[in-house]
């Protein structure tokens, strides 16, 4: 992970002129202000070179590393951003090229953060508006589980924004935790809720709802553009798995949930990034279904890309599967589209749980 450090501010002293001096200066004043001319453009040449060298930099990382890369000719792109820069003096002047960067190799899941601001493409389509859930992701940043009914649990897993490795951890046992509450011999489905889950890091989310997702099995995975894989899933043990890696360990001491116990997902509009990983970990799945809205459509793995000690490059380079293979590069469609009808406050008058409780009731 790119860490994006602030820029060294520079004090410049200002210092008086003695009396004695001033015949000297203007004795010399002619050469010295040819001499400030020339330093004043050396300078400027300077910063012009350095803007290239940043924007060369950013060039090359996309080229070799973004997942559509192969959409682009580099020379005459790379020539056409070097034409639409020829001006620019500092880095703020190219900033505005990156939207237009992103743009060009389809990546609204990538950006440049600059500065800690970030410069993107958003896309050609936007999220749906919905007041419910757009309330419930500002409200709702706990993981939260009840039991919906004496036969059915429910768990509500919100976005994260910790890569830390122990706060890793601290996420998984959360989850881990959140179930064992409510987990018992009497509980026969279960409800996994997405919809207020704006992504951050999948790996604490899956490993948290490993003994949910699967049991000693692959749930999904990574491949590039060209189909090669880049990192399976597996849940081993109840400890989840990139390749042979451990992700998030935490122990499960709750009532032990039967394999493959009817799992209905929820999705919304705002289900995004690791969410939609997370949702993507439970496809292909026994006895599950997703339920709600179309995802928000960032499907792809990203990776950090360090261009100096304040910026740095998110880039989309992989695309996920689920563990019968199949690939998602867009927006997840739930098997049950039901739209509206949420409600948080009072779950039993929630339109997409009372779906997700007839379902599990004809499922047990």
């Amino acid at each position: 992970m790119i860490s994006y450090g602030m820029p060294i501010s520079m004090h410049h002293k200002t210092h008086p002129i003695h009396p004695m001096t001033i015949k000297i200066i203007t004795n010399y004043a002619l050469p010295f202000l040819l001499c400030c001319v020339l330093c004043n453009t050396l300078t400027a040449q300077n910063n012009a070179d350095s803007v290239r060298v940043y924007l060369d930099k950013s060039l090359d990382i996309i080229a070799k590393n973004a997942l559509n890369r192969d959409k682009i000719n580099w020379v005459d792109f790379r020539k056409e951003l070097h034409d639409k820069s020829a001006q620019s003096k500092n880095y703020e002047d190219i900033l505005p090229l990156y939207p237009y960067i992103f743009e060009a190799i389809d990546d609204h899941h990538g950006a440049l953060l600059y500065n800690n601001k970030t410069y993107k493409w958003d896309g050609t389509e936007s999220i749906i508006p919905n007041k419910a859930v757009e309330k419930a992701v500002a409200r709702y940043t706990n993981v939260t589980s009840v039991l919906i009914s004496k036969n059915i649990a429910y768990i509500r897993v919100p976005g994260n924004n910790d890569f830390n490795t122990s706060k890793m951890d601290s996420i998984t046992r959360d989850i881990k935790k959140a179930i064992s509450q409510v987990s018992s011999k009497s509980v026969k489905g279960w409800i996994i809720d997405l919809r207020n889950n704006t992504g951050g890091n999948m790996y604490p989310m899956i490993a948290g709802l490993s003994d949910l997702i699967g049991q000693d099995e692959k749930v999904g995975g990574f491949i590039t553009s060209d189909g090669k894989p880049d990192g399976v899933w597996s849940i081993k043990n109840g400890t989840f798995f990139v390749d042979s890696t451990k992700v998030a360990i935490a122990d499960y001491d709750g009532f032990p949930i039967p394999k493959n116990i009817p799992l209905v997902v929820l999705v919304s509009s705002y289900t995004a990034s690791s969410g939609e990983m997370t949702a993507i970990a439970t496809k292909g799945r026994k006895n599950s279904i997703l339920l709600g809205e179309n995802t928000a459509g960032y499907t792809t793995a990203n990776q950090g890309f360090e261009l100096n000690s304040n910026s740095g490059l998110n880039l989309a380079i992989a695309y996920p599967i689920d563990r019968n293979g199949v690939r998602y590069s867009y927006k997840l469609v739930p098997d049950t589209l039901i739209v509206g009808g949420d409600n948080f406050e009072d779950l039993k008058k929630d339109s997409k749980i009372k779906a997700a409780v007839h379902w599990l009731k004809n499922n047990f």
